[in-house]
C-alpha cells in the first residue's frame, strides 16, 4: 500500500456518514476537492465496509494490533503507553481540529439563530467542546505534536452556511452537528475502549460521555424544531 498520510487523508473525509465503502470515502474525497494522491491512497484501501474514521487510518498503519500485542507494550514519556497500531497521534490532531470546528459552528449559530434552546446549546458546546480542546491541546504538547492551526474561514462548514438564516439555517445547523456527533461518538468510543496510551484513552473516554449528551440533546432540539 502507498505510504499516506492519514490526517491528510482525514481532512478529505469529513462528513462521511459511517459506516462506509471504500467507494464511498473516495467519491467523498473528490467531492471535497482531493487532488490525485490522496484518491490514489484511498483506492488501494481493503473493499470493506469503514464502522469508523480510525478504521480508515488503521489501514494506512503497518503491523496489525495482535502483532503488537505479542511485541508487548511500548512505553511512552511521562509513564503513559505510547502510541500504537491505533493511530492515536492522529486521532488527537484531528480531533482537535474537529472541537474548533464545532466551536466556529456554534459562534456562529449564536450571531444567526434568535431560538433561546438552540443558542443555549450552542453556548454549551462552545464551553465544553472549548474545554476539551485545552485538554487535547495540553496533551499534544506533551506529546511534541503540532496544534493545528484553524480551519481557513473561506472553506470552513460555519462560513458555507453564513447565506443561511432563520428556520433553514437552525435546521442545517441541528442536522450538521447530529451527523458530526454520531460520528465523532464512534471514534471516541474506539479510542476509548482500543487506545494503548492510558492519557489519550481516559480523555476519549471523557469526550464519549460528553458528545453523546450533546448528542441527546441535539435530537430533542431537532423533534422541536419539526413541529
Amino acid at each position: 500500500m502507498a505510504h499516506a498520510n492519514p490526517i491528510q487523508i482525514q481532512k478529505y473525509l469529513k462528513g462521511v456518514d459511517y459506516p462506509a465503502s471504500k467507494a464511498a470515502l473516495i467519491e467523498n474525497a473528490r467531492n471535497l476537492g482531493a487532488d490525485e494522491s490522496v484518491c490514489a491512497s484511498l483506492e488501494q484501501l481493503p473493499d470493506e465496509d469503514f464502522q469508523t474514521p480510525a478504521e480508515v487510518s488503521q489501514a494506512f498503519k503497518g503491523p496489525s494490533e495482535d502483532h503488537a500485542e505479542r511485541a508487548g507494550p511500548r512505553q511512552g514519556a511521562g509513564g503513559s503507553d505510547a502510541p500504537g497500531p491505533t493511530g492515536g497521534n492522529e486521532f488527537l490532531t484531528q480531533a482537535m481540529e474537529d472541537s474548533m470546528a464545532q466551536i466556529e459552528l456554534c459562534v456562529a449559530a449564536l450571531k444567526k439563530s434568535a431560538n433561546a434552546e438552540l443558542r443555549s446549546l450552542a453556548q454549551t458546546m462552545i464551553d465544553e467542546h472549548g474545554k476539551l480542546g485545552q485538554e487535547m491541546e495540553q496533551l499534544a504538547k506533551e506529546k511534541n505534536l503540532a496544534i493545528p492551526a484553524p480551519q481557513d474561514p473561506r472553506h470552513s462548514g460555519a462560513a458555507k452556511m453564513q447565506r443561511l438564516s432563520g428556520r433553514e439555517f437552525e435546521r442545517r445547523f441541528v442536522e450538521t452537528s447530529l451527523r458530526d456527533h454520531e460520528n465523532s461518538l464512534k471514534v471516541f468510543q474506539h479510542y476509548a475502549g482500543a487506545e494503548s496510551d492510558r492519557k489519550l484513552k481516559a480523555l476519549a473516554g471523557r469526550a464519549e460521555k460528553m458528545i453523546d449528551s450533546h448528542l441527546k440533546m441535539f435530537r430533542e432540539l431537532e423533534k422541536k424544531l419539526a413541529k
